[in-house]
């Protein structure tokens, strides 16, 4: 008898690990949609496309160069790594150098499942993935579909939007990570993660070429700082970007 009960235990927990399992790309979608809701958000359209005069100083970095905002600089730092431009009025931008999140798209193209799973249309783009992944959400993946590759797509995609997300200086508190837009300007595509108009005026963006070349810039300042740029001028900089060569 007690054999028998015993066999029946094992039997339903064989069949409970064996749901789990084929339900764990769906799981782990819940999981990190609780441990980080900005998961959920995807891009928009910007809230205008108004450009704000600048100055007619550039500044020159890892490639590119682009005008500056007409405001008194109190001071340009460079580094490998990148390069901080502060504002006399308070706050900085901070252009990255590229290779700082090239780590991410390496993984990606070295990885032959992850390029099975999202497909040739999208490897090797870096702007594909980048757009792949931040409209990726977690109730994309269905419990009924188990551990077919479409969730299993759905899964990888957001590990992608996680790691992106984490690298922006605005994420560390999710609660304090803007909306997700959408840009297309300079023949430059990309996103942008936070209202410089809306406290706490943080903003990052990240634009793509045609050429497979991207930049990544930073708007923001100490705790409870002023705004630093508007959203115009933020606009303004995207389309006066163009590589050094073309200057």
């Amino acid at each position: 008898m007690c054999g028998k009960v015993l066999g029946a235990l094992s039997l339903v927990a064989a069949v409970g690990y064996g749901i789990i399992y084929l339900m764990s790309p769906w799981l782990t979608a819940r999981s990190m949609s609780r441990s980080y809701p900005p998961l959920s958000s995807v891009p928009v359209g910007l809230p205008t496309k108004a450009e704000a005069p600048l100055s007619n100083a550039f500044n020159e970095c890892y490639g590119f160069s682009f005008r500056l905002p007409n405001k008194e600089i109190a001071s340009t730092f460079r580094s490998h790594s990148m390069t901080q431009i502060r504002f006399r009025s308070g706050g900085v931008l901070i252009v990255q150098n590229p290779s700082r999140n090239s780590w991410i798209f390496e993984i990606a193209n070295s990885d032959k499942q992850s390029a099975k799973l999202i497909g040739p249309e999208i490897f090797p783009s870096k702007l594909k993935l980048v757009e792949a992944a931040m409209w990726a959400t977690p109730d994309q993946a269905k419990w009924w579909k188990f551990r077919t590759s479409t969730n299993k797509r759905v899964d990888y995609l957001l590990l992608i939007k996680f790691s992106l997300l984490l690298t922006h200086t605005v994420s560390s508190q999710p609660s304090t990570l803007g909306p997700i837009y959408a840009i297309s300007a300079g023949g430059f595509r990309g996103f942008q993660v936070g209202d410089p108009n809306v406290p706490p005026y943080d903003a990052q963006v990240d634009l793509f070429d045609g050429a497979g070349r991207s930049l990544t810039f930073d708007v923001s300042g100490p705790q409870k700082h002023a705004q630093v740029l508007t959203q115009d001028e933020i606009n303004a900089i995207v389309t006066s970007i163009k590589p050094t060569s073309q200057r």
